[in-house]
């Protein structure tokens, strides 16, 4: 049985906006619903997504980016990555990367955009002045042995509701939904790796920001919060709780889902407006075509410029990996603007009041 990672075909409610994609003159990719507005960096896989009913993400703006490849070795056996289990490691930085996009339609309906990130070889010139802080353990001298490493970041926003399943040769499955016009669900596939023992492992480390709304950051009131099975931790991007002999927590994954996620909440009205998730599961493609889906395990840690969530993979010396995440934002917990002094709510608000001190002096008299 044939891996299917595009899953199975949308739904079909009733459409909202046909999702839109334009590129500036700087190469920056926006995609933009009805409901979310995202911003792909041209030069490295990054994203700033917010609300499209908030210009510019004035009231909350958050971002995902990818920082870091490494190899390691599971020392204490927990299926996931702390940094003193690094054997090697490069910044994600340090090479080229392309960025294509395309469109679905259907029936002259646009059903799905995409972008796809694509590394290749060691970067020549400089990179640009891009807001990617680079991991505090980097190994310069890993940059060229991961330089034939093949990475590829697909992904897509979908105009209806996606339902999908991942399967392998032994049957196995995981079945999700992609939430229409408001969830980036992306593919990435990691290949020809260079594992240096038959049980080293490898990671990405992704970035996650809840605080990237321009203006006062003393008015950011966002948090992250983990959704796990035995705790749910809270913190903010300001915190630091990395340290050089490595205590980045184990996630626990949550029972009865294979959808994981860190939510980016409110803190005054504790309302969850973003997210970033990932499958707890990926599908390895073996030499000779075989598939097996295997268990992908996280971990986190705060780093003084954000949270620092690591998706560790078992090895697949030889074939490559496919995985899924996603980020997106909850359609019903939009932000409010808030009130000018000359808007019609507030102008009436201050006549019914101006009104009602007028009644009182008049029966005082």
């Amino acid at each position: 049985m044939a891996v299917s990672a595009q899953g199975m075909g949308p739904g079909r409610p009733d459409p909202g906006m046909m999702p839109e994609q334009t590129r500036s003159d700087d190469g920056t990719v926006w995609v933009k619903t009805d409901i979310i507005t995202i911003m792909a960096n041209n030069e490295v896989p990054q994203f700033h997504f917010w609300y499209t009913t908030d210009t510019d993400g004035q009231l909350a703006k958050f971002m995902t980016s990818y920082i870091m490849i490494a190899e390691f070795e599971d020392s204490n056996g927990d299926g996931a990555f702390q940094s003193n289990e690094s054997l090697y490691s490069a910044p994600l930085a340090s090479y080229e990367w392309s960025l294509t996009t395309g469109t679905v339609e259907d029936d002259g309906v646009t059903t799905e955009v995409w972008l796809k990130y694509t590394k290749s070889g060691v970067r020549t010139i400089p990179i640009p002045d891009v807001p990617i802080p680079m991991p505090p353990f980097n190994d310069s001298s890993s940059v060229h042995r991961f330089e034939d490493v093949t990475i590829q970041i697909w992904a897509h926003i979908y105009l209806y509701d996606y339902y999908g399943e991942v399967t392998d040769d032994h049957g196995a499955q995981v079945n999700f939904t992609v939430a229409g016009r408001s969830e980036l669900k992306m593919d990435i596939e990691i290949g020809n790796f260079p594992f240096s023992s038959e049980t080293s492992m490898v990671t990405l480390e992704t970035l996650q920001r809840e605080n990237v709304a321009p203006g006062d950051p003393n008015m950011m009131r966002h948090r992250i919060q983990t959704r796990e099975r035995f705790r749910n931790v809270t913190f903010d991007s300001s915190m630091n709780w990395s340290t050089t002999g490595g205590n980045e927590s184990r996630f626990e994954r949550m029972n009865g889902t294979a959808i994981q996620r860190l939510d980016f909440v409110d803190s005054e009205t504790a309302m969850a407006q973003g997210f970033f998730s990932w499958l707890d599961k990926a599908t390895i493609t073996w030499p000779g075509g075989d598939t097996e889906l295997v268990t992908v395990n996280a971990s986190y840690v705060p780093t003084g410029m954000g949270v620092a969530v690591y998706l560790s993979y078992p090895n697949f010396d030889g074939g490559s990996i496919l995985h899924d995440p996603s980020i997106g934002l909850y359609p019903d917990a939009a932000p409010l603007p808030p009130l000018s002094l000359d808007s019609p709510l507030v102008l009436g608000i201050g006549a019914v009041v101006i009104g009602a001190i007028l009644i009182v002096l008049v029966k005082k008299r």
